[in-house]
């Protein structure tokens, strides 16, 4: 696998490099999660293959099961969308047996059903603490700044003639294809997880290009009023700026770190523990975060200030 450069082996090697990496980890569990996964879409592959007498191979190919495994991994409290499946050509015949097998396994190993808190957030959550829960009121209209981040660098890979992140901000905001379809058929061919995906999108607007909030909302959660109100916090605790140049705003003038940001949000324990020795649950919570913090970072660099249901009034 180590010398191939076509999207087969792009897939291959993505999905047997992430093994490796849990193996590395101590992270035997995922491992074997992951496995049950791929036997689930394997039973179905073959199960589809009996019924129209035709190879496993013909039915789904062994690189895309692995694509699609890979995003399937990636998933947080959303499921895997049929059209995603048939847009990176997922036969149609048997196919809601594969969302509803691969959306169980999403159900069992990828549900946030618990989360670590520290004592401040638990307090914030009381009923009687107002904004806990209010949400982001998101914009109708897409939202276009009025110009780039200033610390924005545009990289435009001469293979591609586009940047890292534009293949997938163009397929999602010009195209409308689901980030679920971008992440199994990335343009250079090597699948990447739904969360990246995000992340592009979100490199798009500080680029100065607009953005469908409204849209993105529906696949990303966008923070509470509480959440923001954490994470606007954390700048002041840390003394971390997130519109500053990020390769010197972090610690001490280093670049910025997202565990320096985020991790004091989950308390000082899980600030002083290795990655390996992280629990579950505070892997979820910590991912979780980091996800809010995309929405945070990218709407304060361009200007962008959100309002609240509670404050009864719309952007």
């Amino acid at each position: 696998l180590e010398e191939g450069d076509g999207v087969v082996l792009k897939a291959l090697k993505t999905w047997y490099n992430y093994l490796d990496l849990l193996q590395r980890n101590g992270r035997t569990s995922r491992i074997d999660e992951l496995e049950d996964l791929r036997l689930r879409m394997d039973a179905w592959r073959m199960d589809i293959a009996s019924q129209y007498r035709m190879a496993p191979a013909d039915a789904m190919p062994d690189h895309l099961l692995l694509s699609v495994a890979y995003a399937a991994a990636s998933l947080k409290n959303t499921k895997m969308e049929k059209e995603a499946l048939l847009a990176v050509g997922v036969r149609s015949s048997g196919i809601d047996d594969l969302v509803v097998a691969i959306n169980q396994w999403i159900t069992e190993y990828q549900s946030e059903t618990t989360t670590t808190t520290t004592m401040e957030e638990d307090s914030s959550n009381k009923p009687e603490s107002r904004g806990a829960c209010a949400k982001m009121i998101i914009p109708k209209e897409p939202f276009e700044p009025k110009q780039a981040w200033e610390h924005f660098v545009y990289k435009k890979i001469k293979k591609y003639g586009l940047a890292s992140w534009e293949s997938s901000y163009n397929r999602f905001t010009y195209q409308g294809e689901h980030p679920q379809t971008i992440a199994m058929s990335p343009l250079n061919g090597r699948p990447i997880t739904v969360s990246t995906v995000i992340g592009h999108i979100f490199e798009g607007v500080l680029s100065g290009r607009p953005i469908d909030l409204s849209r993105l909302a529906t696949l990303s959660t966008p923070p509470t009023k509480s959440e923001w109100d954490t994470l606007s916090r954390m700048e002041a605790e840390t003394g971390i700026c997130v519109t500053e140049d990020p390769k010197i705003s972090g610690k001490n003038g280093d670049a910025l770190r997202l565990t320096d940001f985020v991790g004091p949000i989950l308390g000082e324990e899980f600030m002083t523990k290795d990655y390996k020795d992280r629990t579950p649950e505070e892997q979820v919570e910590f991912s979780r975060w980091c996800s809010l913090f995309k929405w945070y970072s990218a709407l304060a660099r361009v200007g962008y200030s959100p309002t609240f249901e509670e404050e009864g009034k719309k952007k």
